[in-house]
């Protein structure tokens, strides 16, 4: 079948958009987890929307002509129906841009154009191949930017940050991309080029359905089909920010704290927490000067009207250093100077770079609890890595609960410590979804959680949302074998 589809192909796309050689396809066999590699047949570079709908209907093509009835969940060794698989820069954290022997990889890193820019209505219309920063960098002259910022941000893409409905370090107050996206233009699975929300190419900014299908479609993780251009909004940047770097003794007081500035009615932009294996990291790398006693950090960044940021970091201080309240401040630094505040980010900006000067591999967790149970999650994620002897650094969007433990790891020293990560993995999620929380805040279900799907659904509901991807994707060629649980494919 592959052999036929790279024949099709061939009148589709120039040889340099076909990769088809072991050493190429193993740059695709993975995302940025390590942990989950699995080989593509092939991988394509499309140049338009176009290349990508003539790609998909050659797929369906190969998949009618070889007439079988079977689904691609079916164990066997023979490929019974090819599927594809959309792929940003591969930087996920979840599997969800890794394909198999039955699938094409999609690349739509050669779709990366900016094609309007509406300064007066604050929106973009871009290719979703655009790197996130870039959209940025290029409305900053006008005073605009695009507001989710992914720590990736230099590297993933828009439409990448539109399968994952990312978030970022400053999405408490702005939102995540699905607050960001006004309408989108597909390709879907049987290759028809597609409009949804406001992005109708005749009538752009008037939604063609009551339903906002184009929110539908973000979050999806590429089972709808392929977002080939996007209708973003851009936000004002704001006058001005304000940094506040807040030390602990302990990340029980750290997450007090910012459960008490937020029900004083504060919305900062940013709080993130960083949890003492993390600090240990950072500090060691950087030289930052922190004392050992520092357990937990708390990073609080506001922004708007220079008066008001004034204003509520004096309260916020206040709040913070009110003994009474038993948060046992240790130290406490607030800065608007440029140079000061990227000093102050650091020692939760570097802590990727940090580990890697501990381990060579890490293994980063994304899941969400309420606020308030932010410190029971966090000791028992600590006892869950003592337990399975392995090193343990957090770092946490705090103000919205989401929580990213970090496993780091080699396996040239250790050759059981992946097993042991993945025994963790599943007392984690247990953990989260028994406090209230859900499987992800940001990164996905993809491969890694698909297992875990029925700790906080049921059977119907699972069923249910399989019936919504059918109506997209009867055939379920686009992304296969992702977010739900290989049995609950086959039974429904």
């Amino acid at each position: 079948m592959i052999d036929k589809l790279k024949t099709k192909l061939k009148d589709i796309l120039k040889p340099d958009q076909i990769l088809d050689k072991g050493i190429d396809l193993r740059l695709y066999d993975t995302d940025a987890t390590s942990l989950f590699k699995n080989k593509p047949a092939l991988v394509l570079l499309p140049n338009t929307t176009e290349d990508v709908a003539q790609i998909i209907k050659a797929i369906n093509l190969i998949n009618r002509d070889y007439g079988k009835e079977k689904t691609c969940f079916e164990k066997t060794d023979e490929v019974i129906k090819l599927s594809f698989v959309a792929r940003g820069a591969g930087t996920g954290l979840s599997g969800g841009a890794i394909g198999d022997k039955s699938s094409v990889i999609i690349s739509i890193a050669r779709l990366n154009k900016i094609i309007e820019i509406d300064k007066i209505n604050c929106t973009a219309i871009i290719e979703t191949g655009l790197v996130n920063s870039a959209l940025s960098s290029e409305t900053k002259c006008d005073g605009l930017h695009f507001a989710p910022d992914p720590s990736s941000q230099d590297a993933c893409t828009i439409g990448g940050n539109i399968a994952e409905n990312a978030g970022g370090i400053h999405c408490y107050k702005h939102g995540v991309t699905s607050e960001q996206i006004l309408g989108l233009e597909i390709v879907t699975p049987e290759g028809e080029i597609e409009y949804l929300g406001t992005m109708h190419p005749l009538s752009l900014g008037v939604n063609q359905s009551t339903l906002d299908l184009a929110k539908l479609f973000t979050g999806s993780e590429g089972t709808f089909g392929i977002a080939t251009k996007a209708m973003v909004k851009l936000q004002s940047i704001p006058e001005a920010y304000l940094t506040i770097q807040a030390c602990f003794d302990s990340a029980v007081n750290a997450a007090r704290a910012v459960s008490t500035i937020i029900r004083f009615g504060f919305k900062p932009t940013a709080i993130e927490m960083i949890d003492a294996g993390a600090i240990e990291a950072v500090n060691s790398t950087y030289n930052l000067g922190l004392e050992k006693n520092i357990q937990a950090i708390l990073l609080i960044e506001l922004d708007g009207d220079n008066d008001e940021v004034l204003h509520e970091a004096n309260l916020i201080k206040e709040i913070l250093h009110d003994e009474s309240r038993k948060f046992n401040l240790l130290k406490y630094t607030e800065t608007q100077d440029p140079e000061e505040r990227r000093f102050l980010w650091k020692v939760r900006k570097g802590t990727v770079a940090a580990f890697g000067q501990i381990a060579p591999f890490w293994y980063l967790y994304d899941a969400v609890v309420p606020r308030s149970k932010i410190p029971e999650a966090m000791a028992a994620i600590e006892e869950i890595a003592k337990r399975h002897k392995l090193k343990l650094a957090s770092v946490c969007h705090a103000a919205d609960g989401n929580l990213h433990p970090n496993f780091l790891y080699d396996p040239s020293k250790d050759p059981t410590v992946i097993q042991r990560i993945h025994k963790a993995s599943t007392e984690v999620m247990k953990l989260c979804i028994e406090l209230g929380g859900v499987l992800s805040g940001e990164h996905g279900i993809g491969i890694e959680k698909q297992e875990y799907m029925p700790y906080m659904f049921s059977e119907d509901d699972l069923a249910t949302m399989l019936k919504v991807r059918r109506i997209f994707d009867p055939q379920m060629i686009s992304n296969p074998k992702k977010i739900f649980p290989m049995r609950i494919c086959k039974e429904f």
